[in-house]
């Protein structure tokens, strides 16, 4: 499981893995797990749903978001590779969960919603066109969220510049390593 953004500025410190409620056979346990975390600076749980799907689907990718809510990325049960189309499900604080469908080839990086992109660097990195996607995006995600409060989940942001001033960043600080880390995914987003 990916959780890159657990520690992360904006994301969560911690997790621990129980049981829903659900009596599952051998067979069908991975299917009923999730995962809980709190929120950095507060006692507010978040509820990963890694496995919370009956339609067969495949989760790629999940985090918890700053507001208390979380995103599974899954493969559809009946996926193309040919034509990726992830199915999306945002969970708030409270529960209530929404779903959209993202393809992936209609995602601009310079100008999309948290979400798709989170799609995007999940598909990326399963894909292995760039490994370190889904973890490079998910601390920008972070690092973009603590520096502007306010920001909205599906409000559409320019990444590039986002990735492009976290690995700045990272080199001002002498962090060459985090520099490279992020160079790779600013590199391929930029072909």
């Amino acid at each position: 499981m990916a959780i890159g953004g657990i520690g992360t500025t904006g994301y969560t410190v911690g997790y621990e893995t129980r049981r829903t409620q659900k009596t599952v056979s051998d067979k069908n346990f991975a299917g009923q797990m999730s995962n809980t975390a709190s929120v950095q600076n507060s006692n507010q749980p978040i509820a990963l749903h890694w496995f919370d799907t009956e339609e067969g689907d495949a989760p790629i990718g999940a985090c918890g978001l700053a507001d208390g809510g979380s995103a599974t990325v899954y493969k559809p049960a009946d996926f193309d590779p040919a034509n990726p189309v992830y199915k999306v499900k945002i969970w708030d604080e409270a529960g209530n969960g929404t779903e959209r469908m993202v393809d992936i080839s209609k995602v601009d990086p310079k100008n999309c919603d948290e979400i798709d992109m989170f799609a995007y660097s999940s598909h990326l990195t399963v894909s292995g066109e760039c490994s370190n996607a889904q973890s490079a995006f998910m601390s920008a995600a972070g690092y973009y969220r603590s520096s502007n409060s306010g920001a909205d989940f599906f409000g559409k942001t320019n990444w590039l510049d986002v990735i492009k001033d976290i690995m700045q960043m990272q080199y001002d600080a002498g962090n060459l390593k985090g520099y490279l880390d992020y160079k790779k995914f600013w590199d391929f987003l930029e072909q």
